[in-house]
């Protein structure tokens, strides 16, 4: 089974083929069009169409606040049931939330930008001082670069800052890392880190979806160590670590745990899809 907002997506399309080259049928769990019964049926009744043993999670989709908790109780309720997920319930919420990401970084001290999280805007106006006037805005959840706004410039910072405190929003604000319009992205299923790119933009942004190019990227054994272990931290099997170089050497940006993988399999001759495939049926143990 693979938990996915959208079956029709060609990565998970991708894995399907992979999965079904090896003799596997392919079912579908789509968040957003499950209904739950209690007291009316099992919960579990409700998979016997699926019957998996474990399913691959490519997502459980973009919404507010209520239906993130909700899709993330679905997940604990399918683990409940003992059907095991790549990635975890725990790791999803982990990675897919930014603020509990740098308190993880942190608490096991993994280099990673100087962060101020908030929900007061004049804290946020003090927050961007103390980040030296220079920071990035970012939502809490969130993926791809959507919603990311660099600024530095006090009245800028007012202006976005007031306004977004009108829609009650938590205010995640990071000191701007130079790294010279370029990152990298490392891939990691549990102990190994698989392959990894560049993403170089002509811009600050450097997210594959806002238009920045991947190049080619030989990992050393101190990129590997330190991917790997931002992935173990977090509780992320299947992981997409972002890296930034800086004059401070290297630092953890982020840590996906829905990494895409199409961008990277352009500049590595490894099939990323049969690599995170052989991982997930050797760990879910089917």
């Amino acid at each position: 089974m693979i938990i996915t907002p959208k079956p029709e997506d060609p990565e998970v399309q991708i894995l399907s083929k992979e999965f079904e080259k090896r003799g596997y049928n392919v079912k579908y769990f789509v968040p957003s069009t499950i209904k739950v019964k209690i007291k009316i049926s099992h919960f579990q009744e409700q998979f016997e169409k699926l019957d998996p043993f474990a399913a691959l999670v490519r997502g459980f989709g973009a919404a507010p606040t209520q239906r993130i908790f909700f899709r993330l109780d679905l997940l604990s309720a399918i683990e409940e049931y003992g059907i095991k997920l790549i990635n975890s319930r725990e790791s999803l919420e982990i990675a897919s939330d930014k603020f509990l990401t740098s308190i993880y970084l942190e608490r096991y001290k993994i280099p990673t930008p100087k962060t101020i999280i908030c929900e007061n805007p004049n804290d946020a106006i003090e927050a961007f001082e103390e980040l030296g006037g220079d920071i990035v805005l970012k939502p809490l959840y969130g993926s791809k670069g959507v919603g990311i706004t660099r600024i530095n410039d006090k009245g800028f910072a007012e202006n976005v800052i007031y306004t977004l405190s009108q829609l009650n929003e938590v205010f995640y604000l990071q000191e701007f890392i130079e790294h010279h319009n370029r990152d990298i992205r490392i891939l990691v299923l549990g102990d190994k880190a698989i392959a990894g790119m560049y993403r170089v933009s002509d811009n600050w942004k450097t997210n594959i979806h806002a238009g920045a190019r991947m190049e080619p990227l030989e990992l050393t054994e101190e990129l590997k160590t330190l991917a790997i272990k931002a992935a173990k931290i977090t509780k992320t099997e299947i992981a997409g670590v972002d890296i930034v170089e800086s004059e401070k050497g290297l630092l953890v940006l982020e840590v996906n745990s829905i990494p895409g993988f199409t961008a990277l399999q352009k500049v590595t001759d490894i099939n990323l899809a049969e690599e995170i495939v052989s991982y997930f049926l050797k760990n879910a143990n089917i």
